[in-house]
């Protein structure tokens, strides 16, 4: 014994032909909302057998009284399935039919139109099932998915929960079999059915009708079970693509550990993915990571990261890489624009590029030790000619030569080195000199584990300009990003722009 829980949709119920239709639906149409739907759609042109399909509202209530008239029905999804329960001998013990009603989200205005999804609803259909159904010699439920919010029951989410909240209300012994056919109703119905069920019930087979044309040339339809493990997989899988898609690798890979047969390119990419959103080192020579190639790479990576961490609302995640990346872009930027500058200067009898008298090191950008010990006049001399901005400093002493490491300094010193170039706001007030501390944001979380809200970030983002910008994707997008790219083309920095999204898009594709 068993149960076996049936979707409908609009066209689970057809007319074989119209001999009868005009006059019974001549006999309600004072009833109906509207009169202007009555035309019936060949379900096939080229067969004159094939018969016709009518809304399934109106079609219910035509036919839900006219006892006498059942025969011009027919039901071609449920003959396949009944055929198949009973060649195999099963026997449901208890049938369980969900009904849609969308009578309490529309009004009078919307159901004027003949497209408006209340008329295909199935809920005055229960009289022609309770009728077909009524062989199997077994109690017979009736359910309504009956939304009472704006969403009808083509919203994903509406409808899952719809579905869910009925099916607790199904009881069934965990040690028995479910069938169940899903593919009547709208694809939200039919992708609520098959998640819930896999949730609620321990045994459960999906009835699909497959359709295809015998040595005749005749359509035939024939049902195949199903095991729940296939379905299980295969809502595991799309989990996981939505996962990736999302920019949540670390939850997908997670999720497709148990899962047999996914591609090994694949799982390795993705781990890869969790590494970089993680930040965590990879495992290459430390020397190239300061190389300008390298580190554009990154800075362009990061930005679509960036946006990711923005998106899932991780904000302390998302300013420390920025903050990260434009004091990378500085410093990659002034020694693309130096490397240009052919200016020599003789030390110790030995004749030097400037341009290879700067070195970007691990704690930052200075002038190289080989030029340590010279005189604070030779070391002005060798800024002068890599057009550092010397007059607006102090430079009396070694220790002011770090100021070729100071934010403020290293704008103004790009900005003497390519006069095009136009720092975004969020640069500007992060190079300020003057600005104020207590506004930094990464420095306020980091140090004092203070909560953040959108409006903050915004603000942040926007370098505390005026503006009328309420999410925070877009003030990073469009006051942040877009001025930020066009600027390392005008340094003419060298990266690809392998977008992350289209990266995880790929990915996701590539699971099946």
């Amino acid at each position: 014994m068993t149960t076996w829980i049936i979707t409908t949709g609009n066209s689970d119920v057809a007319l074989k032909d119209d001999k009868n239709w005009s006059s019974l639906y001549d006999k309600i149409v004072d009833d109906l909302e509207c009169q202007e739907f009555s035309s019936l759609t060949p379900i096939d042109t080229s067969d004159k057998n094939a018969g016709y399909t009518i809304a399934a509202r109106i079609l219910g209530l035509v036919y839900g009284n006219q006892s006498d008239y059942y025969q011009d029905l027919k039901f071609p999804l449920l003959d396949t399935f009944r055929k198949y329960l009973q060649e195999q001998r099963i026997k449901p013990e208890k049938i369980i039919v969900l009904l849609t009603n969308q009578k309490q989200i529309f009004n009078q205005e919307q159901i004027i139109y003949e497209n408006c999804p209340f008329w295909q609803d199935t809920c005055t259909l229960q009289p022609l099932f309770a009728k077909y159904l009524q062989d199997f010699h077994c109690p017979i439920e009736f359910h309504e998915l009956a939304p009472t919010s704006g969403r009808g029951i083509d919203h994903w989410n509406e409808t899952l929960g719809l579905v869910q909240e009925t099916l607790e209300q199904i009881e069934i012994s965990p040690l028995k079999t479910v069938y169940i056919n899903h593919q009547a109703g709208t694809p939200a119905i039919s992708s609520a059915v098959q998640f819930a069920s896999l949730s609620r019930f321990k045994k459960v087979k999906f009835l699909v009708s497959n359709e295809f044309f015998d040595e005749n040339y005749e359509r035939q339809s024939e049902a195949e079970p199903i095991e729940s493990s296939s379905y299980w997989r295969g809502i595991q899988i799309q989990k996981a693509k939505q996962l990736i898609e999302s920019g949540f690798p670390g939850a997908a890979l997670k999720v497709l550990e148990d899962i047999e047969g996914i591609d090994g390119k694949a799982i390795t990419e993705l781990k890869d993915l969790v590494d970089f959103f993680n930040l965590k080192h990879q495992d290459t020579d430390d020397s190239q990571e300061l190389e300008i190639s390298a580190a554009t790479q990154r800075i362009v990576d990061v930005l679509d990261l960036i946006g990711f961490f923005f998106n899932q609302q991780n904000y302390l995640q998302g300013i420390s890489l920025l903050s990260a990346a434009q004091e990378t872009f500085l410093k990659v930027a002034i020694l693309t624009k130096i490397a240009n500058i052919s200016s020599t200067i003789t030390l110790n009898g030995n004749v030097k590029r400037v341009a290879e008298l700067l070195e970007w090191v691990p704690l930052g950008l200075f002038l190289s030790q080989s030029v340590k010990n010279e005189s604070v006049a030779v070391k002005k001399s060798i800024l002068q000619q890599l057009q550092f901005p010397v007059a607006k400093y102090k430079l009396d002493s070694d220790d002011d030569f770090k100021i070729t490491n100071r934010n403020f300094a290293m704008l103004a010193w790009l900005e003497s080195l390519e006069p095009k170039f136009k720092a975004w706001q969020l640069l500007k007030w992060y190079c300020n000199k003057q600005r104020n501390g207590d506004e930094d944001l990464r420095n306020q979380y980091m140090h004092n584990l203070r909560g953040m809200k959108d409006s903050d970030v915004i603000a942040y983002l926007l370098g505390y300009e005026k503006h009328s910008v309420s999410r925070v994707m877009d003030a990073y997008t469009k006051y942040v990003k877009e001025p930020f790219l066009p600027a390392m083309n005008l340094v003419k920095l060298p990266y690809k722009q392998e977008k992350l999204k289209k990266r995880l898009e790929a990915l996701a594709d590539s699971l099946g």
